[in-house]
């Protein structure tokens, strides 16, 4: 599905005469030609100062629309969406004591992408080495009680947003050590 917008600002419309310039330099030729581009305009928008644009886009009462893909764009900003949340929730993990093989095993992370996270966050010298202790067999009920009640809640949710539900019921344990609970068995 495709939107079209009229533009009447004269400062966009100064912005597209020089895209159209660009592209015809940078070999988009081909393309203004076959979208209705007389060469003998494409050469004159060519040989023409910055000024005149300005001058066609505010005084020659010139007609602009810019054709958005609708589909293309909402798929754009929902994967801007997605790399946003995964970032969030790779923060989550290191600030909350995830284990460096845990991060690993959930996101796409080097080693040095770690560090840099632990340091931009402040936590490069923070927390214990080992593995964490595991709590209480009371509690380690509770949380696996919990665990599954959320992947019952949460069928087709990746397993690191199920982990970040549990460790915000339970957020006086590591996230190293609620994972410890639920892998146990």
């Amino acid at each position: 599905m495709n939107m079209m917008i009229n533009i009447s600002d004269p400062t966009l419309t100064k912005m597209l005469l020089e895209h159209v310039v660009e592209q015809a330099e940078a070999g988009g030729l081909d393309q203004l030609l076959a979208s209705g581009f007389r060469p003998e305009l494409v050469d004159d928008l060519r040989q023409r100062p910055l000024r005149d644009f300005f001058y066609a886009a505010r005084n020659g009462g010139l007609a602009m629309s810019v054709q958005f893909d609708i589909k293309n764009l909402e798929a754009c900003l929902w994967r801007r969406d997605i790399a946003k949340h995964t970032e969030t929730l790779k923060e989550y993990f290191v600030r909350h004591g995830a284990s460096i093989e845990m991060l690993r095993s959930l996101f796409t992370l080097s080693k040095q992408e770690l560090q840099r996270l632990r340091t931009e966050l402040d936590l490069s010298k923070v927390g214990p080495n080992g593995r964490p202790r595991m709590p209480p067999a009371s509690i380690r009920d509770k949380i696996h009680q919990r665990w599954h009640a959320i992947g019952q809640s949460q069928p087709n949710s990746h397993q690191r947003d199920r982990l970040c539900s549990l460790h915000q019921e339970f957020s006086s344990f590591s996230i190293a050590a609620l994972h410890r609970v639920i892998t146990e068995f």
